[in-house]
């Protein structure tokens, strides 16, 4: 990689986005005839570090495998052959109805589908459940189901107390 010097338009944009920055520790600042010609720092790939979940009630906790053996389903609903708007029109007014009785998990049977098709109930739904106003009636899911429950195209949602 060839270093070069910054355009003096490039240095103008790089001051402005620096220009909120709190420095951790004090260190001697450069004069400001120092300033012009800082080069950029070489491009790196950002390190990904395993974040820590958070300890927030919004977040699904997972099923432990004891559970999933045990699992007692109190109702479950069908969404084969519906469609995406459809499917969740009726998956909401289904948890509701299971939250209001009580029922503390469902089978929710979406298909299998296309294994690799990212618009499938199958794929759609962990999505739902995650990031729509669904979560908050949700405390958890598994998928697979065992098999005599459908399995791959099963998932087991364990609802929140209303």
């Amino acid at each position: 990689m060839s270093k070069r010097k910054l355009t003096p338009e490039e240095l103008r944009l790089w001051r402005n986005q620096l220009k909120d920055v709190k420095p951790l520790s004090k260190i001697k600042k450069l004069p400001e005839e120092d300033k012009k010609d800082i080069p950029l720092p070489p491009s790196q790939p950002p390190q990904v570090h395993p974040l820590k979940k958070p300890k927030s009630t919004d977040v699904l906790q997972p099923f432990q495998r004891r559970e999933v053996r045990q699992v007692q389903i109190e109702a479950q609903l069908d969404l084969h052959g519906l469609s995406l708007e459809r499917a969740y029109d009726i998956l909401e007014q289904f948890l509701q109805r299971a939250q209001e009785k009580h029922f503390k998990t469902v089978l929710v049977i979406t298909g299998k589908g296309s294994l690799s098709e990212e618009h499938t109930l199958r794929h759609q739904l962990p999505r739902w459940l995650e990031e729509t106003p669904l979560k908050n009636m949700v405390f958890s899911y598994h998928n697979p189901a065992r098999l005599h429950h459908g399995g791959a195209g099963a998932y087991y949602v364990r609802l929140r107390k209303k």
